[in-house]
């Protein structure tokens, strides 16, 4: 059997959110997954049918994705169109944001993408503030790819 493929997409300006992808990335690497990291301005529709995973990485911007993110989301209308492409794969999603309150409101916005509209199997997201301290991020991103890369393979 050939490893499942985890496709992570993420959007950045400041750096913080590409770290997470990474982070989390690297985590499911070592559990086996195949893992591709993209950004979002870079990422087909057609590479998020192909993978058995997604993760979708974005800034939080007055309690909301960013706009590269949101484009990404409006054009996975397709997959839905066609059949439900992404249901049943394991979904997850993280963010970077300044307040807890606006990172919570984002990932919700995912979730409900993933879960409710595209019918994934989703993994409760992630994030990051200011308030974080580095060490707990970095923890707080390894666990969240070894729980991606845990439910792909199962």
């Amino acid at each position: 059997m050939s490893p499942k493929t985890l496709l992570i997409v993420y959007h950045t300006e400041t750096g913080n959110t590409k770290l997470m992808a990474d982070l989390v990335g690297e985590a499911a690497r070592k559990l086996g997954v195949n893992v591709r990291v993209r950004r979002a301005d870079d990422c087909r529709i057609e590479e998020l049918a192909s993978a058995d995973g997604l993760v979708l990485g974005s800034p939080t911007y007055f309690s909301n994705v960013s706009w590269p993110i949101k484009k990404l989301i409006d054009e996975s209308i397709a997959l839905y169109r066609a059949d439900h492409q992404l249901k049943d794969k394991i979904g997850g999603c993280f963010t970077s944001a300044g307040t807890e309150r606006d990172a919570k409101d984002c990932i919700r916005v995912l979730e409900l993408t993933l879960g409710l509209h595209h019918k994934m199997k989703v993994i409760p997201g992630i994030y990051m503030t200011p308030q974080d301290k580095g060490d707990e991020v970095i923890k707080r991103c390894e666990r969240y790819g070894e729980e991606i890369a845990k439910n792909m393979t199962m």
